[in-house]
């Protein structure tokens, strides 16, 4: 009795080789994430502004857990600076974008500027995580002077 073996589609083998091959190269490859632009971050700045200022007035009245709650907001802040900085953007250009963000968002309801607050620490956080060692050291650095020049802030 003739026995038929069955016949692949002979493109079978190679989407399979293709998916390993781009299963393989996803591991070792990272993604390549889009740095906010200047004005998403100037907004991110200026809404983590706004949250670490009660947390920084606590600690200043002697809140000894405030610091803890402040470092995390002030890095993500510092680490959206510094990728303005890495693009190129100048301090008077930081500084106007600065404030056109923070006149938007004083009319930003409590529950949207908190909405906000949260996605920018998120991306803040992720933005450091994603740095090379020199650029989280520079911006913890950053960071840290800022909650130190924070905390002896006259009232």
């Amino acid at each position: 009795m003739w026995l038929a073996r069955p016949v692949l589609n002979p493109e079978v083998p190679m989407r399979i080789a293709l998916l390993v091959v781009t299963t393989a190269l996803g591991a070792f490859v990272p993604l390549v994430e889009a740095a906010p632009t200047p004005t998403q971050a100037a907004y991110c700045v200026a809404a983590l502004k706004a949250r670490a200022e009660p947390i920084a007035q606590r600690l200043r009245e002697g809140d000894t857990t405030a610091e803890a709650q402040l470092m995390p907001v002030v890095t993500g802040s510092f680490a959206f600076i510094g990728s303005s900085y890495k693009q190129g953007v100048e301090s008077a250009q930081a500084n106007e974008l600065l404030k056109a963000a923070e006149e938007r968002q004083a009319k930003l309801p409590k529950d949207e500027l908190a909405k906000v607050q949260d996605s920018c620490q998120a991306e803040g956080t992720q933005l450091f995580a994603n740095a090379n060692s020199f650029e989280r050291m520079f911006v913890a650095r950053a960071a840290r002077a800022r909650v130190d020049r924070l905390k002896k802030r006259p009232q």
